[in-house]
């Protein structure tokens, strides 16, 4: 049995510290109240302090039966817990933060995410496509050709793991199941995204609609 609390508050966007920062922030910003800013800062503080430069990641904290030694220093990448989520946190941060530091941990949950973060399975919450959503909204947001073009050989890749494996979704044994974090509900919308982001917002981050583009334009990954 794996438990999601643990001793210590967690970090990550799903259950943790950058999810929280990310919200209190947005409603720092809407109601212009400094009591939600200074609790949205505090939780990037708190969660900056549990970065491990040895990983290139921030800790998980979750308790697991399965976890041989509580000192051990473990990490994940994923949307959930770890650096591609907490590099998405603070791409939406640059909106109202726009430092060095906050450039710095995008650059570090890159490279954590390019190293680490594909060929595991093929859902939004702690598998390639959620990891691919870090490298398409880096790509747009800071307008680097580059990793646009890595995402697509990702994704293409990705493609081809569901045509040879089919669905992995991110379940036990990667069996198909329905569902949007999990399943194959966000397995599809994954893949749409990653076929045309300006039609097909960011669910990982909350993203509102975005204005349909006219049909001539192109998108980023037309051939």
């Amino acid at each position: 049995m794996t438990r999601i609390m643990g001793a210590r508050p967690l970090t990550g966007y799903s259950h943790g510290a950058a999810g929280m920062a990310d919200a209190l922030l947005d409603l720092a910003s809407l109601t212009g109240e400094r009591r939600f800013r200074e609790a949205g800062l505090e939780a990037i503080a708190y969660e900056r302090s549990q970065f491990r430069p040895e990983l290139d990641n921030w800790l998980d904290f979750r308790e697991s039966d399965l976890a041989e030694s509580k000192a051990e220093l473990r990490a994940m990448t994923a949307w959930c817990h770890g650096a591609p989520g907490i590099g998405l946190a603070r791409l939406r941060l640059l909106s109202q933060f726009d430092d060095a530091e906050i450039r710095r941990e995008i650059e570090i949950a890159l490279k954590n995410t390019l190293e680490r973060g594909f060929g595991l399975n093929h859902s939004l919450c702690h598998g390639d496509l959620g990891n691919l959503e870090l490298l398409l909204e880096a790509g747009i947001q800071l307008g680097v050709p580059q990793l646009l073009g890595r995402a697509k050989q990702i994704a293409t890749m990705i493609l081809e793991s569901i045509k040879e494996h089919g669905w992995i979704c991110g379940i036990p044994l990667g069996v198909e199941t329905p569902g949007l974090m999990d399943g194959l509900a966000g397995i599809g919308y994954g893949l749409l995204r990653s076929a045309n982001p300006s039609r097909a917002p960011s669910v990982l981050t909350l993203a509102p609609p975005r204005l349909v583009k006219p049909r001539h334009e192109q998108t980023y990954f037309s051939s």
